[in-house]
């Protein structure tokens, strides 16, 4: 007999949902509906076995990731959706057998969907769900469904970071373009240790002034997070930017100024005023200048290494002081404690070589007690 479990995401959220299943350890499907559409989630005995957006047929998500990856054209997705309803395969098994894809990119590929699904989901407010209990047909073994506690913890950090740089992200729709090679960036990624310059070439190697965000995201196969991410470094460090419509208004009003300063010098030419032709040309060299893919290439440069670097003496500095403060009861007078050591030369509450302070129970409570000296 088959248990529904439905309910109001407003109630009753994503986590609390995915804790219920893992605890219980309970095996079926769990149906999502949200303004951003229909997702399905699939469980084994409490395990997440894959997600996936709810399309016109059962591989209709997965063919829509093989497209927006790059592996097939749609026209090819469509033609074998046909055939898969005809002949009763599936729509990897038609793709596997004519050497379209191959079978790692295939489960690359719904691996990477799985977690843009989860991604999403865990940001996700409003909409309704269903969970309906009964075998779901899979050949994964156990060890490698994924954990719901595990799933839960790494979308909800990934949500966390995503607040700190997705305001650097312009919208999936807007076009991006390089302004300054990558390569010195990628270069001090390897130098201090940080590593993901193969990331960011990857990223940056879609990045030419023709396809939006969502696109170079797909593209990349790196999901929306981490691309996104990359991305958002890169426009911070001065390295690329968006190509809108409002750029290119204000790059023609940035050449009509300068067709209207020559027309100016061409006039005082023809009346003899070189002066006046000489400061027009100085003008119209300075209001060039101020091209706005020149101005931008020469954007100051961010270094994250040396950023994390003074933002860790600084929270270094700020934890002596509240160490200072709280073990002998006053705040420092200068920073000479620093060289002397937390204490400084007057004795905190508790001496650095003396026993902590620690209870003891004494009748019906519990007394503090001094350190053994």
């Amino acid at each position: 007999m088959t248990v529904a479990l439905k309910g109001n995401l407003d109630d009753f959220g994503i986590a609390e949902i995915f804790q219920l299943i893992g605890h219980q350890r309970k095996t079926g499907m769990l149906e999502i509906a949200s303004h951003s559409g229909a997702k399905r989630v699939a469980f084994d005995a409490g395990g997440l076995i894959y997600a996936v957006p709810v399309g016109a047929g059962e591989h209709a998500g997965l063919g829509d990731f093989l497209v927006r990856c790059g592996f097939v054209e749609q026209s090819v997705i469509e033609e074998k959706m046909i055939e898969s309803r005809v002949s009763a395969r599936s729509l990897p098994d038609l793709l596997i057998a004519d050497g379209l894809v191959e079978a790692e990119d295939i489960d690359a590929v719904t691996d990477l969907m799985t977690r843009e699904v989860l991604f999403e989901l865990m940001g996700m407010s409003g909409g309704s769900f269903e969970f309906l209990a009964g075998p779901v047909p899979q050949d994964y073994s156990p060890e490698k469904l994924m954990v719901a506690e595990q799933i839960l913890m790494d979308g909800m950090r990934m949500q966390d970071e995503w607040q700190t740089f997705s305001n650097q992200l312009p919208g999936e729709g807007d076009v991006v373009e390089i302004l300054v090679s990558v390569d010195d960036y990628c270069d001090r990624l390897e130098d201090g240790g940080q590593g993901g310059s193969d990331q960011v070439r990857r990223v940056s190697d879609f990045v030419n002034g023709k396809n939006s965000v969502r696109e170079i995201i797909d593209l990349s196969r790196l999901g929306t997070f981490t691309a996104g991410r990359i991305l958002a470094d890169l426009r911070r460090a001065g390295l690329i930017d968006g190509v809108s419509p409002g750029l290119r208004t204000a790059r023609k009003r940035g050449r009509g100024r300068v067709v209207r300063v020559l027309g100016f010098a061409k006039l005082a030419l023809a009346a003899g005023l070189p002066l006046i032709l000489l400061g027009s040309v100085t003008v119209g060299l300075f209001v060039q200048g101020l091209d706005a893919r020149d101005w931008r290439g020469r954007s100051i440069v961010y270094r994250p290494l040396e950023e994390a670097r003074a933002q860790f003496a600084r929270q270094r500095l700020h934890n002596l002081l509240e160490t200072r403060r709280h073990g002998t009861g006053l705040w420092p007078h200068g920073l000479d404690f620093v060289s002397q050591g937390v204490w400084g030369e007057q004795e905190g509450l508790t001496l650095e070589s003396a026993s902590a302070y620690y209870y003891m129970r004494r009748g019906d409570g519990i007394v503090l007690l001094a350190p053994r000296r």
